[in-house]
């Protein structure tokens, strides 16, 4: 295999709490996240020894050269990227499995990594874990497919805590174009996440319509957690029941994002949506939806709304629902 494309789908949090701060300063959570009909398209292709003749930005990691294309000019065009550190992570893990890697890492010396960006940066839903998640498992698609999916995840971790599930979750919706994956007949639209992301158990989807809007600016998640952390755990730990439509990060951002606290109060007032919640640490809204006609209504009202917002961005798409998309 030369090149590979993939859709690479962003999350939603139908719930997100807190339970904990470890020692190394990461958090436990406990998170119901579910895939969405909303994605940025990855293309991972080699390229000929010394043919890449475009002015592109490149990394050389670990040996290999890297070409990064994308019109995209929010996103970081060096090692920050998350992509480029997912292609990193795979190339790293190979190179201590060289016996089921030896002739594969020579062939892929050279390596274009194309995003076109459609989802918005730093909005709470995945949008660089799912590019990361989709250089990966294209990667390892034109190796050849040397790691299976329960082992991509498990290098994911290293890459960012929404990796894990972003690789699960985008390995079903590519399911057709990664045929060849090893363990893909685990992965699925929706799991429950804990520790720190890094454990992903299959969950019965949650189906919903969902009107998602974005208030065009970004929200700091190491800020969010330091601010849960000042507020404090007591008792979480032992908190065992799963539930939904809670999002513990939210009273943070709303306090401090007015943009995001004014959409969900808009959203709550004007639709007639069975939930509204913030997906992750925002300042993407969600309002949630059984009824799929009801959804198309609500966003046909929303639409009224775009001069009060700068930046304002709204989709209808769903979620938990097979082969639904918006």
């Amino acid at each position: 295999m030369e090149e590979i494309r993939l859709n690479a789908h962003a999350k939603l949090n139908l719930s997100l709490e807190v339970v904990g701060r470890r020692e190394d300063g990461y958090h436990n959570i406990v998170s119901l996240m579910q895939g969405i009909g909303l994605s940025d398209l990855i293309v991972v292709k080699k390229c000929a020894q010394n043919g890449t003749k475009y002015n592109l930005p490149h990394c050389t990691i670990c040996g290999h050269v890297v070409y990064l294309c994308t019109d995209e000019k929010t996103i970081p065009t060096d090692m920050n990227n998350l992509a480029l550190k997912g292609i990193e992570a795979v190339l790293l893990a190979a190179k201590d499995k060289i016996d089921a890697c030896e002739g594969r890492l020579e062939d892929c010396s050279e390596l274009l990594v194309q995003i076109d960006k459609r989802l918005p940066v730093a909005a709470g839903i995945a949008g660089g874990s799912g590019n990361a998640a989709a250089a990966m498992l294209g990667l390892n698609a034109i190796m050849g497919s040397p790691f299976s999916l329960r082992e991509l995840m498990s290098i994911g971790t290293s890459v960012g805590a929404d990796v894990p599930f972003s690789l699960y979750m985008n390995s079903q919706r590519n399911k057709e174009v990664l045929a060849e994956l090893p363990g893909i007949e685990e992965s699925s639209d929706a799991a429950w996440i804990s520790g720190i992301g890094d454990v992903v158990e299959k969950a019965d989807p949650v189906p919903r319509y969902v009107i998602m809007a974005n208030p065009g600016i970004s929200v700091s998640t190491p800020e969010a957690y330091k601010a849960i952390d000042e507020i404090g755990f007591a008792g979480k730990e032992a908190e065992k029941e799963r539930k939904l439509f809670v999002n513990d990060l939210e009273k943070y951002t709303l306090a401090n994002y007015p943009e995001a606290s004014k959409l969900k109060a808009v959203m709550e007032e004007k639709l007639s949506a069975d939930e509204v919640l913030m997906s992750g640490s925002g300042p993407t809204i969600a309002a949630y939806y059984k009824k799929k006609e009801k959804a198309e209504e609500d966003a046909e009202l929303m639409k009224d709304e775009e001069a009060s917002f700068s930046g304002l961005r709204i989709w209808l798409s769903a979620t938990g629902i097979e082969q639904e998309e918006a």
